[in-house]
């Protein structure tokens, strides 16, 4: 009976036993396994994208208003123009591409040219009015010559009225002279009287080139109460296209106030260029006659 309860104690205090190294068995197990568990959480955490940079937004541009509208183009009011071309007859081709500008254009031809006849027939063939460009003697005569068939200051009437009869035969067609040079001629009142004469007994009108600002060309002729005209534009002092294109403007600016004004040029390739890209666009007001539309008829006054 004493042998039997021993046994019965050391197998109750062996299973305590086991048990309580199962259970310190145990606990060591879950401490270590709690050690090494990260939450999903941290994971998160660290592979999170960063927060989106700030972007600066630019300064708005400043208000700038809008250009005013400008008012419709108001239309020209009436006025003619004449443009009349000098020193034409040494090259016939010069003619050819003034019949392509527009027109029409009035022709000053030099004297005793070699094309001085063809240009005035063909000139006067497209209606066009052509003009003897008369050459008269400049003050600066050693440093310009004016050509072949030049009146002289020293001349006499004799002489005036035989150089006269050699140019106007050399020019057929003719129905006006314009003065080429002549700054020194123009103003002496004895020979341009002289020269007047002889033109309204052919029936002949002047126009007054205002080579010199003291001629007195266009007052002669008025005394003597023949047609005539004085120039009120020189277009092309200055061989450039835009410069030519102004003294157009100007040319018409002068037509509109005045109701007539005359533009003298050259047969320069940029004043034929100007003329070319200018007399189509004038306005419907403005109108390019012949010279003989705007000489006045010789009564004083007018």
């Amino acid at each position: 009976m004493g042998n039997v309860n021993k046994k019965g104690l050391f197998k109750r205090g062996l299973l305590i036993l086991l048990g309580f190294v199962l259970g310190a068995a145990s606990i060591l197990i879950f401490l270590d396994y709690r050690g090494s568990f990260t939450p999903p959480e941290a994971d998160y955490a660290r592979e999170a994208p960063a927060p989106p940079a700030v972007i600066e937004e630019a300064a708005p541009e400043p208000y700038t208003a809008p250009a005013p509208v400008p008012p419709p183009m108001p239309a020209h009011p009436k006025g003619r123009i004449a443009i009349v071309i000098d020193d034409m007859g040494p090259d016939l081709s010069k003619l050819k591409e003034l019949f392509e500008a527009g027109g029409p254009i009035t022709i000053a031809i030099m004297p005793n040219q070699r094309h001085s006849a063809e240009t005035a027939r063909e000139a006067a063939k497209r209606g066009w009015d052509v003009l003897l460009h008369l050459p008269m003697e400049p003050k600066d005569i050693v440093d310009n010559d004016p050509g072949e068939g030049a009146l002289l200051v020293a001349m006499s009437r004799e002489e005036i009225d035989a150089v006269l009869q050699r140019d106007f035969a050399s020019v057929p067609n003719v129905i006006g002279v314009n003065n080429h040079m002549g700054s020194k001629f123009t103003e002496d009142e004895e020979k341009m009287r002289s020269v007047l004469v002889a033109l309204k007994k052919r029936g002949m009108f002047f126009l007054d080139s205002r080579t010199s600002p003291d001629s007195v060309g266009g007052r002669v002729a008025r005394d003597l109460g023949m047609r005539s005209a004085e120039r009120s534009v020189f277009l092309d002092n200055t061989r450039d296209v835009d410069y030519i294109k102004g003294q157009i403007r100007e040319l018409v600016s002068i037509a509109a106030r005045k109701g007539a004004a005359i533009g003298i040029g050259h047969p320069y390739p940029e004043t034929i260029e100007a003329l070319r890209q200018t007399l189509p666009a004038l306005g419907p007001g403005i109108r390019v006659v012949r010279l003989s539309e705007l000489v006045n008829d010789g009564r004083k006054g007018r």
